[in-house]
């Protein structure tokens, strides 16, 4: 009996043990699977990072990268000064440049020459305005000094022929001296050509400053390969300068023909104050 009890303690501790055996085995397995599981995660996550990386650098390596000309642009909001200017561009333009070489051109340059050395000389427009403007206001005062002694002649003859008989003598040269003055009838029209002759030559002063600047841009933008801009530009050169000239031409024939009827005018008007002088002494 006690034998049998001794066998079966030993039977029980044997169970025992290889229970506990399996459960320790069992819990060895385990750990040692986890293990593995969370090496295998761990690995999982290093690749998935690498191929992240990896892919990251790709698309960086993909991405094309702008010419520094298109990058400066946007750098610099004009962008003009980064645009590379050719040798010729930067060339400077000078006076001794400007030399007329087209048919159009020396068309223009002869007649701007013309003006200056045949008709303005040294004198220049300004004088010429002065010269208009001085026999503009000698004609006001001729034109005052004619129409008193033109009074004085109508009122004098106009008493003389009350006594018709005994100034008969007196009266035919107040009459021949009356018929006299109305050769100077065209003395307003005188003065309006005055007047015309002096917009004329202001005219002239303004057109023959936009001839040279025309002629200027034309010879400018040949040099600029720019031909049929430079073409247009010496065509009005030529238009301008030649009416300046024809501004000038009618001016100076206006004011010359004033001038030699003035001379006259004044010897009228002299000769008529010395005849009603003697005609009351």
């Amino acid at each position: 009996m006690v034998k049998n009890l001794f066998l079966y303690i030993l039977l029980i501790v044997g169970l025992m043990s290889c229970n506990l055996d399996s459960k320790l085995s069992d819990n060895k397995e385990q750990k040692n699977n986890n293990g593995a599981k969370k090496e295998g995660v761990d690995s999982v996550q290093k690749d998935f990072a690498k191929n992240l990386e990896g892919e990251q650098e790709y698309k960086n390596l993909a991405i094309p990268v702008k010419p520094a000309v298109n990058s400066g642009s946007f750098d610099n909001e004009a962008g003009i000064s980064n645009i590379p200017i050719k040798q010729d561009q930067k060339k400077e333009i000078k006076k001794e440049d400007l030399t007329p070489v087209t048919d159009e051109e020396k068309r223009a340059y002869k007649i701007i020459k013309n003006i200056e050395e045949n008709i303005l000389e040294s004198s220049g427009f300004s004088e010429l305005i002065k010269n208009v403007c001085i026999l503009k206001n000698e004609y006001a005062l001729i034109r005052g000094n004619f129409y008193d002694v033109l009074h004085d002649i109508q009122n004098k003859l106009m008493s003389m022929k009350e006594d018709y008989k005994k100034n008969k003598d007196k009266i035919r040269i107040l009459t021949q001296l009356l018929n006299k003055s109305r050769m100077w009838g065209e003395l307003d029209r005188l003065i309006n050509d005055i007047e015309i002759a002096e917009q004329e030559i202001k005219s002239a002063a303004t057109i023959f400053k936009a001839a040279q600047e025309s002629l200027k841009d034309s010879i400018i933008q040949r040099l600029k390969n720019n031909n049929k801009a430079s073409l247009q530009l010496s065509k009005q050169a030529v238009i301008k300068a030649e009416s300046a000239l024809e501004n000038l031409e009618s001016h100076a024939h206006k004011k010359l023909y004033s001038i030699s009827k003035k001379e006259e005018i004044i010897e009228f008007i002299e000769d008529a104050k010395t005849v009603l002088a003697n005609l009351n002494a």
